[in-house]
């Protein structure tokens, strides 16, 4: 049976990763400005509904609503954070893989250990390096 990570591709665009989070973090930022409109309409319908059971449930209804939209903004702006973090991981990693690969081809290369097994590289028809 063919396994089926090996079929598994991931790729990665770090200008997409840091645009979702930008976004994510604006929509974030939004949010609260937003819910605070929300309660005084909920307490001014509660406010002329006194007496009735449904006053309560009104406000209660505005305030939750309030609360969870409010944690949605922090939970946005967390990720939205957490992408551009993630893009940036990924930008420094290509560079890194980058840099250690400038200059493979050029001659041997001088490992930063010691080889404990003597290998001796030889290029295809040449000489031991």
């Amino acid at each position: 049976m063919a396994d089926p990570d090996l079929a598994l591709e991931l790729k990665v665009n770090p200008a997409e990763l840091d645009g979702c989070g930008q976004s994510a973090q604006h929509i974030g930022g939004l949010i609260p400005g937003e819910t605070s409109k929300l309660t005084d309409p909920c307490n001014q319908a509660a406010g002329t509904l006194k007496g009735w059971r449904t006053a309560t449930a009104v406000h209660d209804c505005g305030a939750n609503w309030k609360t969870l939209l409010d944690k949605l903004a922090g939970d946005m702006s967390d990720v939205g954070t957490r992408l551009a973090t993630s893009a940036g991981y990924y930008r420094q990693v290509e560079k890194d893989v980058h840099g250690h690969f400038k200059g493979q081809g050029s001659g041997a290369v001088t490992p930063d250990e010691p080889d404990p097994f003597g290998t001796v590289l030889t290029p295809a028809g040449g000489k031991a390096q």
